[in-house]
């Protein structure tokens, strides 16, 4: 050491190669587990986080701001979109099936459905508070497709509840081809609890188009009739709405096996 105190150069040398071999020994710096693997990015809603391929995103790019999660699959095989589609699509619109979510923690995950079929809430207006087409409880099965219960309007409330319409507004405003209002169907899971509701355009509207499970061929209608999926993940307490052409509601059970699968498969916490 010199009068300084410093150590000279030959003397730092050894510990110099000590500390060099120390950091090579060192095991290499791990991905932080908040990173996404290549080709994916990070949805989290709740206190689930998943790392989707990008493809299955609205915007193809990855999970926008907000308590509400996109994506979209296109059918029959219920798989992503191919890359840059939203820019240049090579399908058809009819093939998507669009789907959105969020996390449940204000009710129990089973009330969700529940309240989406009922009137779960009272204002004391005959008019509001009776609406046949806005309720399970006033709508008796019908017949049963594709696995589902279809629900129809009771005829007689629904002539009770125009009147209250004529009452209260002087007039009815219902068109004619809206029927009784859409058409409800409705899945229950071996507990008799609600499993699925579907709400579809009324069935006086033509479907708009044919689908023969590999083409599709547009009808004369003017318009394509849509169905509006909800369905809840126990698991992971979310509430999910799918909407898709009416030609695809015999792929109803496809449609929420996929969304399910895809949460499972890129679940990362």
């Amino acid at each position: 050491m010199d009068c300084n105190g410093a150590m000279s150069l030959p003397r730092l040398l050894p510990l110099i190669c000590c500390l060099l071999l120390a950091a090579c020994q060192q095991p290499p710096a791990r991905e932080p587990a908040s990173a996404a693997p290549p080709g994916t990015a990070i949805q989290q809603l709740g206190p689930y986080r998943f790392a989707i391929p990008v493809d299955y995103y609205d915007d193809q790019h990855g999970a926008y701001p907000g308590p509400v999660g996109s994506l979209l699959m296109l059918l029959p095989e219920l798989g992503p979109r191919p890359t840059n589609a939203r820019h240049h699509p090579s399908h058809l619109p009819w093939m998507e099936v669009q789907y959105s979510f969020y996390y449940v923690d204000k009710v129990p995950i089973d009330a969700v459905l529940e309240r989406a079929t009922s009137r779960w809430y009272q204002t004391g207006d005959a008019y509001e508070d009776n609406d046949p087409r806005a309720q399970l409880a006033l709508r008796p099965a019908a017949l049963q497709l594709h696995g589902l219960t279809r629900h129809d309007v009771d005829p007689v409330l629904f002539e009770q509840h125009k009147q209250r319409a004529i009452a209260k507004f002087g007039k009815w405003h219902g068109r004619p081809e809206d029927g009784m209002g859409d058409d409800w169907y409705i899945a229950r899971d071996a507990q008799g609890r609600l499993r699925s509701f579907i709400k579809c355009d009324a069935r006086q509207q033509p479907d708009g188009l044919l689908w023969d499970g590999q083409q599709y061929r547009l009808t004369d209608s003017k318009t394509t009739a849509s169905c509006h999926h909800h369905f809840i993940d126990r698991k992971h307490n979310y509430r999910i709405h799918a909407s898709y052409a009416r030609v695809h509601l015999a792929q109803w059970q496809a449609i929420e096996a996929a969304f399910h699968q895809l949460l499972d498969s890129t679940q990362l916490d």
